[in-house]
């Protein structure tokens, strides 16, 4: 009896069928349905990690509302000091020219009564050397001696006083 040969390729290929439906089939069944599981969880996580970022970025923007209204106070606050501190030094300045003002006067004042007392005693130096000079051109035979203490004395007599 000889056998088809395109019988035999129609057993082969039952047989393979049969092998293949057997162990090979649920083994490729198992791996893809495991892989589409993987694949599943892959999104799922995917998913939870997309809502996270969503609920952290919005955490961030109220974050960032709420530094950006901190921001806003401090800069007034610190413009309010600023300006606080501008009206105090404007203060200062002004007290402390007043009183180099004072002082100045004060030392002009000062230096005007010192001038005043060196041309009085150039003044009274003056007068004596005149007066000696005036004795001594006259033939008067005595000594007059006058010094600005004797000069003091005899202006303070008649209400005046030399220096």
């Amino acid at each position: 009896m000889s056998i088809d040969p395109s019988f035999s390729i129609v057993i082969s290929f039952l047989g393979f069928c049969w092998i293949f439906a057997k162990k090979v089939y649920p083994m490729l069944t198992q791996k893809l349905d495991e892989h589409i599981e993987a694949v599943k969880q892959q999104i799922a996580e995917a998913e939870k990690l997309r809502e996270d970022a969503a609920a952290a970025l919005k955490k961030a923007q109220e974050k960032e509302g709420e530094i950006e209204e901190i921001i806003t106070a401090n800069r007034l606050k610190s413009e309010e000091k600023i300006r606080r501190l501008r009206e105090e030094n404007e203060r200062l300045l002004k007290m402390l020219r007043e009183r180099h003002e004072i002082s100045l006067k004060t030392q002009l004042e000062a230096e005007v009564v010192k001038q005043k007392n060196q041309l009085i005693d150039r003044l009274a130096d003056l007068i004596l050397k005149k007066i000696s000079e005036r004795i001594e051109e006259t033939d008067y035979k005595f000594s007059i001696s006058l010094k600005k203490e004797d000069l003091n004395k005899l202006l303070e007599s008649n209400g005046k006083t030399i220096h």
